[in-house]
């Protein structure tokens, strides 16, 4: 069975930063300095400052953006919910606006539709390594002097006209778990366009404690773990069987294992991240810059493989693919279908698994603020959306293969 998902980090980085991990001591360093203008570098922006999470990158630009208590901050309703359960923490609130039906992006109309005299901000999210127009929303919030800051979690490496997304707004987010194209084994960064901004950013991650080498162990046992399982014959015998006897009518066993609930956020739990980043995740980045490009572009082509090839068998519901001036990394292949899990159950008996991803319609859980009404797309995508396997590994021969198994699948669905 091709598996849905291999980690971007591979065993010998993954090996050399539990060595490093091991030896961890004291605060940050020269490595997390390096790494720190390396990554700005690379986006071609004049600094970075390493956090220890995408969720406290996002309660760090906030909080160093100064907006007054009860602003209004309009997000996506289809997102990962921790983005509106960090906006309220932070004594503000979330406000959301539907997506875009063929993108699932937030476009200039859904966000117009949601703006009034308290909104301060807008977060944009480039979804799944395809970029936002970000002229055109930036067109619609300057004048009304509503700030953006974009949501990187899902692009690193993606570019807009030219310029690398996370440098086209006032500030940036960016995460780098093992399920991405990029790891530091955890940890995060990022990019403020004001020097004051950043400087407040860069001094609460100096007040953090130091991490744990325990903690830092465990990521990197949980990635040799992660990369073991997802071998093609290891998976086949052990997970297969698994995810075919549990998918048939929700969420496989694997899904459901490493899902996180849906709840609002607490002190508590924020505090839980106060931690700097390691130098040996600073190392961990270094190493996974020189290769970011190799990798983006195996994703692009792989990417466009299975698009043309799913076209060709006449299938639909595919990804958007990049818009004029934009880029698209395929850091994910979503497809829809209105009956994803039997879908997906039948794709799993083609030898090909998937996933249905990780991101809710914010709008609807309790909790957070928003009305379940209110964005009907987000809601439709979030009950039909469907991660194929897509990522550097996957042959020519594996690409034929699912675009073969997905013509089956709906053939054998609409029977």
């Amino acid at each position: 069975m091709i598996p849905r998902f291999a980690p971007t980090v591979g065993w010998g980085e993954t090996l050399a930063f539990l060595a490093d991990a091991l030896r961890a001591r004291g605060p940050a360093g020269p490595a997390t300095a390096e790494f720190e203008r390396a990554f700005a570098s690379h986006l071609g922006c004049d600094r970075a400052v390493f956090v220890p999470s995408g969720r406290m990158a996002l309660w760090l630009v906030l909080r160093a953006l100064g907006y007054p208590p009860g602003s209004e901050v309009v997000l996506p309703a289809f997102t990962f919910f921790a983005m509106p359960a960090v906006v309220r923490l932070a004594g503000l609130t979330p406000v959301y606006a539907d997506v875009d039906p063929e993108t699932y992006e937030l476009s200039p109309a859904s966000v117009a539709a949601v703006l009034t005299e308290r909104t301060r901000a807008v977060v944009p999210t480039h979804l799944f390594g395809r970029t936002c127009d970000m002229a055109a929303l930036e067109a619609l919030c300057a004048p009304r002097g509503i700030d953006l800051i974009e949501d990187c979690a899902q692009c690193l490496g993606a570019r807009i006209g030219g310029r690398a997304a996370g440098t086209l707004g006032r500030a940036a987010c960016f995460t780098f778990g093992v399920t991405k194209n990029f790891t530091t084994f955890g940890g995060g960064m990022v990019v403020c366009r004001d020097r004051d901004a950043h400087e407040a950013v860069a001094a609460a991650v100096r007040g953090f404690r130091a991490p744990a080498r325990q903690r830092l162990a465990k990521e990197a046992l949980g990635a040799l773990a992660m990369r073991a399982a997802t071998r093609r014959a290891l998976f086949s015998a052990v997970l297969g069987p698994i995810v075919r006897a549990t998918g048939r009518e929700g969420p496989d066993l694997v899904q459901r294992a490493f899902e996180e609930a849906p709840v609002p956020l607490t002190a508590a739990g924020l505090d839980a991240v106060r931690v700097h980043p390691a130098e040996a995740q600073a190392r961990a980045g270094l190493r996974q810059l020189r290769s970011l490009e190799a990798k983006n572009a195996a994703r692009r082509d792989r990417g466009r493989g299975l698009w043309r090839r799913l076209q060709e068998a006449g299938c639909g519901g595919l990804p958007s693919p990049a818009a004029e001036g934009g880029d698209h990394i395929y850091v994910s292949f979503a497809v829809t279908r209105p009956d994803r899990h039997r879908f997906a159950h039948r794709l799993r008996g083609m030898g090909v698994d998937s996933a249905a991803g990780y991101m809710s319609n914010c709008a609807s859980l309790p909790g957070l603020g928003g009305d379940a009404a209110s964005c009907p797309s987000a809601a439709r995508v979030e009950d039909r959306i469907l991660h194929l396997p897509l990522y550097p590994e996957l042959t020519d021969r594996d690409l034929d293969r699912i675009a073969d198994a997905v013509r089956r699948a709906d053939q054998a669905g609409s029977g």
